[in-house]
């Protein structure tokens, strides 16, 4: 093999992962200086009664956060990667905007006592207080990640249908977030893949044009 090919594809792997986490911890650290700064009287939001509480959905609670982080590089175009890092940067902007300007919290239930997971939640529960509720911010990096990474590797599709499908489900089934919350917050995640697919066209055609130049 090509030792130039080699280290071109691992300098670019390099290159995507330090983006990636630097926008990634960035928001995540700004979540959590926001989680644990709040106004003295958010609104406070309740979970609707049919949800269910089930401290076992923690596992993939959890895991989302490393879709957001490590998904994205997987994405080989480089064009597409950098649409996807504005899409979830235009999203977890909007997101950010929101938790300031209407700062929530959710009630959460007693936390279970027993069960082989409770130690997982009792974790979570410690070090995510229930604040920064609407819109659900949780699932925006998968949904956005998982977009753009199916346009680079087509046979992922069903597989990322079903994390994002487990992963959502999740986040209200362990009371973090109510499902408006998970809604609207598609809904955002949607707007940043928009603004990621209109990056990602506008440059797309420049190359066009500089190559019939």
């Amino acid at each position: 093999m090509n030792k130039s090919i080699c280290s071109d594809d691992m300098f670019s792997f390099l290159w995507r992962f330090t983006v990636n986490s630097v926008l990634v911890w960035s928001v995540l650290g700004l979540y959590l200086h926001i989680n644990y700064h709040q106004p003295s009287s958010p609104t406070v939001l309740t979970m609707p009664s049919w949800v269910p509480f089930w401290p076992v959905f923690t596992i993939p609670y959890l895991a989302m956060l490393w879709v957001t982080w490590l998904l994205p590089l997987a994405i080989r175009n480089v064009g597409r990667f950098f649409a996807c890092w504005v899409g979830m940067f235009v999203a977890y902007a909007i997101v950010v905007t929101l938790f300031v300007t209407f700062p929530t919290t959710l009630l959460r239930p007693p936390i279970p006592t027993d069960g082989w997971c409770v130690g997982l939640y009792r974790g979570l529960a410690a070090t995510d207080p229930p604040n920064n509720v609407m819109p659900c911010a949780h699932g925006i990096g998968p949904m956005v990640a998982a977009w753009f990474t199916v346009y680079d590797r087509p046979t992922w599709r069903w597989p990322l249908v079903g994390m994002l499908v487990l992963g959502l489900s999740s986040v209200a089934l362990v009371w973090q977030h109510r499902p408006i919350d998970i809604v609207l917050g598609t809904v955002i995640a949607a707007i940043g893949i928009a603004a990621g697919e209109a990056l990602n066209r506008r440059n797309r055609f420049k190359r066009l044009d500089e190559t019939a130049a």
